[in-house]
C-alpha cells in the first residue's frame, strides 16, 4: 500500500514540477497560471470559486484580478443576488494574452495525452479525483484524531 501511495504522490509532484519550471520560462507566477487556466474556459468565474478550485489564496486572486482589470485583460460584472461577489471573464485582449501563453501548455498537454492514449480514460481521471477527495477526508480525520 505504501509503495502505491508513494508512486502516485511522486507522479503528481512530477506533473506539478513541469508546470512550475515552465512558469518561470514564461515569466508568470503559479497563481497567475492558475487564474489564467480557470478563466480560459470562456465561462464566468468568481474570485471565491477560483480560490477554492485552484487553491490560490483569496487575497492573491484579488491582487491578480485588480492588476489584470487595470491592464484590460478581464472584466468584472455583479452576480445577481450576491452583494459583493463578481463574475470575472477575460476580455478580447485577455483571451489573446491567454492564447499566447496557454497555447504552449495546451500543445504540450495534448502531446502528452496522445502518447498515453492507451492508458488514459475518463475512469483514470475519476480515480485520481476520487483519490484526491479521499485523501482530503483522511487528512481531516487524522487531524481530528490528533486533537
Amino acid at each position: 500500500m505504501r509503495d502505491i501511495a508513494r508512486r502516485l504522490i511522486l507522479a503528481l509532484y512530477n506533473i506539478d514540477e513541469v508546470y512550475y519550471l515552465n512558469e518561470g520560462r514564461k515569466k508568470i507566477s503559479d497563481a497567475e497560471l492558475s487564474v489564467m487556466y480557470a478563466l480560459d474556459d470562456s465561462k464566468p468565474h468568481s474570485q471565491r470559486e477560483i480560490s477554492q478550485e485552484w487553491l490560490v489564496p483569496k487575497t492573491t486572486v484579488n491582487t491578480i484580478v485588480k492588476r489584470w482589470e487595470k491592464e484590460g485583460l478581464l472584466t468584472q460584472t455583479p452576480i445577481q443576488g450576491k452583494r459583493r461577489e463578481m463574475n470575472i471573464m477575460l476580455t478580447d485582449a485577455g483571451r489573446e494574452y491567454a492564447k499566447s501563453f496557454m497555447s504552449f501548455l495546451y500543445k504540450a498537454e495534448d502531446k502528452a495525452l496522445k502518447k498515453t492514449l492507451d492508458k488514459y480514460s475518463d475512469e483514470f481521471i475519476e480515480v485520481i479525483e476520487y483519490f484526491g477527495e479521499s485523501l482530503k477526508e483522511a487528512f481531516e480525520e487524522e487531524l481530528e484524531a490528533e486533537k
